[in-house]
């Protein structure tokens, strides 16, 4: 959908009506992006991108976005973890998981390989970020340890996903021309590719 096709649409105008919805569904996409299996089969970061762009034309302000964005992450990875805590081993005879016992076998080498860091490091990292809180509390990590290590890498998690999608919205309102709007949209991705390809390469998961 074009940019413009998007603010003109009835959905925008009804959001126009109604801003504190914009707050709740940046609260629910980040809570679906970060929750366990969900996470994967729904396209999270899409969705938040758009959601931070509507945010950004003046339905919500910058420090409430992050702020829903954060909540949303915290809680997606909480539920996610004590899901996980609950259950133990009876994950891995979940549906989904039970077909691609892989994921956990390889999430359980990460996060016995580096700890801490997996939890940061799943917050960005596409094909372990929904179920790394879930494997951590299979394997019994101290809550008190994981809780503070999510809540310190939420505050990080979400201006990285929040900022590129605001920023354009935001810009709409600016001088800009549509190859310019286009290259601010292209610079932003190309900075979270980057981003996500240098963390996958600390991490040694270029495979």
């Amino acid at each position: 959908m074009h940019v413009n096709d998007l603010i003109n649409s009835p959905f925008y105008a009804w959001l126009v009506a109604n801003p504190d919805w914009i707050a709740a569904m940046v609260l629910l996409i980040a809570f679906v992006e970060s929750f366990a299996i969900v996470g994967i089969l729904v396209p999270g970061v899409f969705l938040l991108y758009v959601a931070a762009f509507l945010a950004g034309t003046g339905l919500l302000a910058l420090p409430m976005a992050l702020t829903m964005a954060f909540l949303g992450a915290v809680l997606g990875d909480g539920l996610s973890f004590l899901l996980g805590w609950r259950y133990k081993n009876d994950v891995r005879r979940w549906p989904v998981i039970r077909d691609n016992t892989q994921w956990m076998d390889r999430g359980e080498q990460f996060i016995l390989a580096h700890g801490a860091k997996s939890i940061v490091a799943g917050r960005f990292i596409g094909p372990i970020r929904p179920l790394t809180p879930l494997i951590a509390g299979t394997l019994s990590m101290p809550p008190g340890h994981f809780f503070a290590v999510n809540i310190v890498s939420a505050i990080a998690w979400a201006p990285v996903y929040i900022l590129p999608g605001y920023a354009l919205g935001a810009a709409l309102d600016l001088p800009f021309t549509h190859l310019e709007m286009s290259l601010i949209a292209v610079a932003g991705v190309a900075v979270l590719t980057a981003g996500f390809y240098y963390l996958r390469r600390w991490f040694n998961l270029s495979r």
